[in-house]
């Protein structure tokens, strides 16, 4: 287990790049990943959420964020 920093987040977020399914809700749609979910609704885009969640230096966990938001931040050279 290891909280990893966050591409897009400008060192802001971290996530737990080890969690699984049991570490989110229990009825989330798809799977989860190496800290990542993953689901594709029926005629639509993947969606990617990050399941265990954390601000970098603190130990509280604030839950999920949208991985699809970072990653658009990143390509199109956002900081």
């Amino acid at each position: 287990m290891a909280w990893v920093s966050i591409p897009g987040s400008n060192g802001i977020w971290e996530y737990e790049n080890a969690a699984t399914a049991s570490d989110t809700y229990s009825d989330a749609n798809g799977t989860t990943t190496a800290g990542v979910r993953t689901f594709t609704p029926t005629g639509g885009n993947a969606q990617y959420t990050y399941v265990r969640v954390r601000k970098a230096g603190e130990t509280v966990e604030r839950g999920e964020l949208n991985k699809n938001f970072y990653d658009n931040k990143n390509a199109n050279g956002v900081p």
